[in-house]
């Protein structure tokens, strides 16, 4: 006879909501209902033992009758209750209430449609103590199933297959393809099924390869008999606590929200727990899993079973149905006090390392600690230095506009007389030791800075795997960038104070420009003027300048100067051509000098062999360290001083060494 659906068939399929990302849903829906038949069997013989297989119909190829990289849909074959009249008279009403007493929708089958283009279905049964068959198809073309039933020869056993055939094509391109992740799939999908001891052998296969769902549980999963119960905004939950001893599981560190013994979301604890992370198996050998179940859940799931109709957010007026947040909230605090014993090792190790952090490499950031903890306790765990040195600094602008805003609202008050003068000196003596602390650690910043930057010209004092020297232009770069002038760089982006702490505050500097910024002409690495006579607004009036400083710089282990060619006759006719009057600025203005210009001429490069003997004839002086030379022209009024790398950085050292130590940071490089 022909049977009809209660309702429109397409227009059910069309409405219902099934994400192309999720293809395995109509599969889960297939076993799920063989494991309700085989259940409903059970309550006829409680001997039963329950069994399903799920074959993976795959595409023939031209050499092989099955081709592995292809899943064209699936065979469930089960030994439940089978296709009875109540079980067939339900199928065709739409939004069956049948199994409502046990989570059902009365909608799965839908899904079937969804994803596949047809399925077979074949059920022999028991009806009045005599085995029938009932074989009918189900797709869209036709809003009616011819539905019989025939009697079956020398048959004594309950048998039902569905067919889902032929996956539409975009869903077909979204389903895994290999037997383990399908396996676990399904296994993540009916979770609390496999907790049971009455849960029915199932298996799942292909031509190649057999594999059992039961033993991958048995060997993947340790529940250690942990229930925890939970009572959330006046509803009760259930929270089973698992360990999962194998590595290569991808739910891991995951928290599961089940409903009517089905997986619906879940969640990654690894973002809502700070110090849970993917360390937890090499150290504990487990990675966590957490089922949650309720009836709370049971009554909010939605009909595709993909997500709850629970608020996202708590409301005060609704106090006995909480919402997700704080669900998930509570939840997370059951699963930390389980997982106490790593979690508190891992804050620990987080702390010592934190501190040594802030001690060592940037104390900057050490007076965080203090005032914002809670942020610091908030870090993940392995983070890289670069990637903490990025959280830290975020928290320290914060810290740092938050006291300035402080500042700002304590001072308004003072100004409206909107606090009196004890809680004036309880706000103020807060604020100001705050606002020391922000001080301090931008003074830390610049400091630590030094620091690096020594270790770097250190770094470019050492010979190359090339068995070379860097280039001069290696340390003109870290002294001071070149082709650049103090006009158009920041004056915290140079490091002249390796040279000389003074020339960290000159008028004008240029660095490696030609004079008169034309490409032929001469250029000194660094020249530095200072201190015009008559001051004026600009740079450049004209005035004559009190004094004028160059550097030279060459690479470091240079042994090839003479008498002609080296960098203390380069620096007086650099000197001499200014005296002159034959040097333009970069914007054409002549640099003015008077016969009481004094010039200071620094050679910074080091003392070998054939830059001694140049030294020697020129009459130089020797420093005290030996490091150095150093000789006046009275000419050209000018201090001239030959300054070894080896000088430069030692000397450095002293100058920043009791900077270094205050902050507790190493003085070597």
């Amino acid at each position: 006879m022909k049977r009809n659906f209660s309702s429109n068939l397409r227009g059910k399929v069309r409405n219902f909501p099934l994400p192309q990302n999720r293809p395995l849903v109509p599969l889960y829906e297939a076993v799920v209902n063989s494991i309700n038949a085989i259940d409903d069997r059970k309550k006829q013989d409680v001997l039963l033992q329950g069994k399903i297989e799920i074959e993976i119909i795959r595409d023939r190829t031209l050499f092989s009758e099955s081709d592995s990289n292809t899943v064209k849909g699936f065979r469930v074959t089960d030994n439940g209750i089978g296709f009875d009249e109540d079980n067939m008279s339900s199928f065709m009403e739409a939004d069956s209430e049948y199994k409502l007493a046990i989570g059902g929708k009365g909608v799965g089958r839908f899904s079937w449609l969804k994803a596949f283009l047809s399925v077979q279905i074949s059920s022999t049964f028991k009806d009045d103590d005599t085995f029938v068959t009932r074989k009918f198809d189900f797709n869209l073309k036709q809003e009616e199933i011819e539905d019989s039933l025939s009697a079956v020869n020398e048959s004594d056993e309950y048998r039902t297959t569905v067919v889902l055939n032929d996956y539409l094509k975009g869903y077909e391109k979204n389903v895994p393809k290999q037997i383990d992740t399908i396996a676990m799939r399904i296994i993540q999908h009916c979770f609390v099924y496999f907790l049971s001891d009455n849960c029915p052998e199932i298996v799942i296969f292909d031509h190649e390869a057999r594999q059992s769902l039961n033993q991958m549980w048995r060997d993947k999963f340790s529940t250690d008999e942990n229930t925890k119960k939970l009572e959330i905004g006046n509803q009760r939950f259930e929270l089973l606590n698992i360990k999962i001893t194998d590595k290569t599981f991808q739910h891991r560190n995951r928290l599961y929200l089940c409903a009517n013994e089905r997986l619906v979301d879940s969640k990654d604890l690894e973002n809502l727990i700070v110090d849970l992370d993917s360390q937890i198996f090499d150290n504990m050998g487990y990675w966590y899993l957490g089922v949650l179940t309720s009836k709370y859940f049971d009554d909010s799931v939605d009909m595709n079973r993909l997500s709850f109709t629970i608020p996202a957010e708590s409301s005060g007026l609704l106090p006995d149905y909480p919402g997700m947040d704080a669900i998930i909230k509570e939840t997370c605090k059951s699963i930390e006090q389980y997982l106490k014993e790593y979690l508190s090792e891992v804050e620990m190790s987080k702390k010592e390392r934190l501190q040594k952090y802030t001690t060592e490499i940037a104390p900057q950031y050490r007076h965080l600690a203090y005032y914002i903890p809670d942020k610091l306790a908030a870090l993940k765990p392995g983070l890289s230095n670069e990637e903490l040195d990025d959280k830290l600094y975020v928290m320290k602008r914060q810290f740092e506009n938050q006291t300035k805003a402080e500042c700002n609202d304590l001072l308004k008050k003072l100004d409206k007389g909107d606090i009196s003068s004890e809680e004036y000196q309880k706000q103020f003596q807060e604020t100001i030791e705050k606002v020391s602390d922000v001080n301090m650690a931008v003074l830390a910043d610049y400091i630590v800075h030094r620091r690096i930057i020594l270790n770097l010209f250190s770094r470019g004092l050492e010979i190359k795997n090339d068995g070379k020297f860097n280039l001069e232009k290696y340390m003109h770069q870290l002294i001071y960038p070149m082709r650049t002038t103090s006009e158009d760089m920041p004056y915290e982006n140079h490091n002249l104070w390796l040279l000389d702490e003074k020339l960290s505050f000159c008028q004008f500097i240029s660095s490696d420009k030609p004079f008169d910024n034309a490409m032929g002409e001469d250029r000194t690495d660094l020249l530095i003027l200072d201190n015009p006579v008559a001051i004026a607004e600009s740079k450049n009036t004209g005035s004559t300048y009190d004094s004028i400083i160059i550097f030279e710089l060459k690479r470091p282990m240079r042994d090839d100067y003479n008498m002609e060619s080296n960098p203390i006759t380069q620096l007086i006719d650099y000197a001499q051509k200014i005296k002159d009057g034959k040097v333009k600025d970069s914007k054409h203005r002549n640099i003015s000098t008077s016969s009481n210009t004094q010039f200071y001429l620094y050679a910074l490069c080091d003392i070998t062999p054939t830059l001694e003997r140049v030294l020697t004839q020129m009459g130089f002086t020797r420093t005290a360290d030996n490091m150095g030379a150093y000789k006046y022209n009275d000419v050209i009024h000018a201090y001239i001083e030959v300054m070894s790398y080896d000088k430069v950085r030692n000397d450095s050292e002293k100058r920043n060494k009791v900077l270094f130590d205050k902050l507790g940071i190493p003085s070597g490089s």
